[in-house]
């Protein structure tokens, strides 16, 4: 594995369940990502639906659902710099537990009718999952919505993902 992945897997960057935003000082170690699974839900439109599970290895999984180029399940395999720059784009928001934001009872702010990104990771000490509804306080969680949207583009799934 190249340097720059392993130093991409072995950051640590630091959140808690209710925190949204990139830390700007690290305040404890998270553990060391080994896999991330990222799927995305339907809006009122044409969004991309699907799925993909990466390990640290960058070996992938991809499984197109609806309004994608392919459907079903096909298998990638990311570079080392494209699986730590997938793993580093999200870190920073990935909680250490359960994040919801998502529903009206969540935010306080809500617009209807816009895809979620639902984000599980795992590591050797410990695992999280946030699911974001892009609709969700969107002046609060501007940059966490950023990447997520941009996190997918690091990886070799554009053709597989087609037009978004």
């Amino acid at each position: 594995m190249g340097s720059l992945a392993v130093a991409a897997f072995a950051l640590a960057g630091c959140t808690t369940a209710g925190s949204v935003s990139a830390p700007t000082t690290p305040a404890r170690a998270q553990p060391r990502i080994q896999a991330i699974t990222y799927a995305t839900t339907s809006c009122h439109g044409f969004c991309p639906v699907y799925s993909l599970t990466i390990a640290a290895t960058g070996a992938g999984t991809f499984t197109g659902t609806r309004n994608t180029a392919v459907t079903g399940e096909r298998r990638f395999t990311a570079t080392p710099a494209q699986t730590a720059a997938f793993f580093t784009r999200l870190q920073p928001f990935l909680p250490t537990g359960e994040l919801l934001l998502n529903g009206p009872e969540a935010c306080k702010s809500y617009a209807t009718d816009l895809p979620s990104a639902d984000v599980t990771w795992s590591g050797a000490d410990g695992s999280g999952r946030l699911v974001f509804d892009y609709g969700c306080d969107r002046d609060k969680h501007r940059s966490l919505a950023d990447a997520l949207r941009a996190a997918p583009t690091m990886l070799p799934i554009a053709d597989l993902i087609g037009n978004r």
